[in-house]
């Protein structure tokens, strides 16, 4: 672990302890840390959306960023700057301070749910008169004669034409008029 990274005064008050000490302190927190409570605690402070510092686990240094996802013990931070996602216990975080907050620009907003495309096929019903252009540009209308999950069943009428399948995005409705 890079301990440039970590706290100055943190690390030289570490520096003078023995192995037994430190071996000693690990077992408290250790601790202190598989208490429900302190996780329920630390649960409850964090809400989506917030702002939070995190330790990278790898390297000691601080992070920032935000929470876009929670789970019971765990919450989902998007990091400021790189856009990496982390998976982190609740425990390993904190909410940034009133006046670290003040620095913020704006509040998350959450990334827009992807737009499902509307299914073309409930446009379409069984006898309906339809057009569509084939393979070579030509145009061919027909009648459904039946409804498939992705495509439509098309009769021509014509004995050279017979049916075709098609798929709905590429149908037409033809309007009498």
């Amino acid at each position: 672990m890079n301990s440039q990274a970590t706290d100055p005064p943190m690390i030289e008050a570490l520096d003078g302890a023995s192995s037994l000490q430190l071996y000693q302190l690990k077992a408290l927190i250790e601790g202190m840390l598989a208490d429900p409570r302190r996780g329920i605690a630390a649960r409850a402070s964090l809400h989506l959306g917030q702002p939070v510092q995190f330790v990278d686990f790898r390297d000691g240094q601080m992070r920032r960023g935000k929470i876009v996802a929670m789970r019971d013990t765990q919450a989902t931070v998007l990091e400021e700057g790189t856009k990496r996602t982390w998976k982190i216990p609740c425990l390993a975080m904190q909410g940034y301070t009133d006046t670290e907050r003040r620095g913020e620009q704006t509040p998350y907003e959450p990334p827009p749910e992807p737009v499902i495309a509307a299914t073309k096929a409930r446009e379409f019903q069984r006898g309906d008169t339809v057009t569509f252009d084939d393979r070579d540009g030509r145009n061919i209308t027909g009648v459904i004669v039946r409804i498939n999950q992705r495509t439509a069943t098309i009769g021509t009428g014509t004995a050279d034409g017979g049916t075709w399948r098609v798929p709905f995005h590429m149908l037409r409705h033809v309007l009498d008029i």
